[in-house]
């Protein structure tokens, strides 16, 4: 995808939509529960991309990320059972489709797309921790105990599938504004007494609203806000809080065909967890992330094929995971 000239925006009213996103994170609620086992259909920074508001024209676009994730947690809840450590490290492959077209009507474009992740491995190991007390028949007193056990392996597969029903873009000038509804299904595998689970087991609807400058074709400043709103799992009756992300980019671009940038997210839940599954109590569940971010353009068969990299490293998380993120990315017009 090429950076198409854009001469007749101005500055100040393309920053209004950044004042406002950057708002909604500085003043969410706070107090929250975390989603079950301390994931959801967000992967952190997942969002965050070069140029992320702009669709420049109508056609069909092909991107394929591939991202390595290696977290830890120090404790959590899944499938209804408490453990006291995770280590997850996996490998994802994502691929995404769009039509996109013309329509004068709403001096725009609209269009639909199509997600399909396949888990390569994951891998994941857990101590399942129990805590009880004893008490001396001599003395009275009681004595705590702590039990911890290992579990976890490996597994790969299909992912949840999502849907974007609805992609509206425009392009005012030097602003680009995109909105994208996403639905996330149900399709990975699911047991509640696994730890590798290759979905979440139940439905998630993310409203996105992605934002970008492109000034001279040089300064970018992109955010993406989007908004989780989860259902229940209804193997394990745990209805996980929703969730607002914000995920931004600061870049240079050199030359249409290069580009060098930070990008970085932020996470916070927004509502507590419910169900007579969620049995932990309430605490606080947030994230944030930052990393390098670097873009090139290579002709390939007369088209232009554009690659990505990044990598986002959890700068601190609250009841949630924590590591380290590489995508590697590449994404086609045709």
């Amino acid at each position: 995808m090429n950076h198409i000239p854009c001469r007749h925006g101005k500055a100040l009213p393309c920053l209004y939509p950044m004042v406002l996103a950057l708002c909604l994170v500085l003043f969410a609620p706070g107090r929250a529960t975390a989603v079950e086992g301390g994931l959801s259909h967000y992967i952190p920074g997942a969002y965050g991309d070069f140029l992320m508001g702009y669709i420049p024209e109508a056609g069909f676009y092909l991107r394929n990320d591939t991202l390595h994730q290696s977290y830890h947690m120090d404790g959590t809840l899944k499938g209804g059972r408490v453990y006291a450590g995770l280590k997850v490290h996996s490998v994802i492959n994502l691929t995404k489709m769009s039509a996109m077209f013309d329509v004068p009507a709403i001096h725009g474009l609209l269009g639909i797309g199509v997600g399909v992740p396949v888990i390569v491995n994951e891998h994941i190991t857990g101590d399942l921790a129990a805590n009880y007390t004893t008490r001396s028949a001599s003395t009275g007193l009681d004595t705590p105990h702590h039990l911890a056990y290992g579990a976890g392996g490996d597994r790969g597969g299909l992912s949840d599938i999502f849907l974007m029903p609805i992609i509206a873009a425009w392009n005012p000038g030097e602003c680009h504004i995109a909105v994208m509804p996403i639905v996330f299904l149900p399709t990975g595998y699911y047991n509640k007494h696994k730890l590798t689970n290759l979905g979440m087991n139940f439905a998630t609807f993310d409203g996105n609203v992605a934002f970008t400058w492109l000034h001279k074709e040089k300064y970018e400043i992109s955010v993406n806000a989007g908004y989780m709103i989860n259902t229940e799992n209804p193997s394990t009756h745990y209805l996980s809080g929703n969730q607002l992300h914000v995920d931004w980019t600061a870049a240079y671009h050199f030359t249409p065909r290069f580009g060098l940038g930070a990008v970085g997210y932020l996470l916070a839940q927004t509502t507590p967890d419910s169900g007579t599954g969620a049995k932990m109590g309430s605490f606080e569940s947030s994230g944030s992330g930052i990393g390098p971010a670097v873009t090139c353009t290579v002709p390939v068969g007369g088209k232009d094929l554009m690659l990505m990299a990044k990598w986002i490293h959890d700068l601190g998380a609250s009841h949630s995971f924590l590591g380290d993120t590489i995508y590697g990315s590449f994404a086609i017009k045709f």
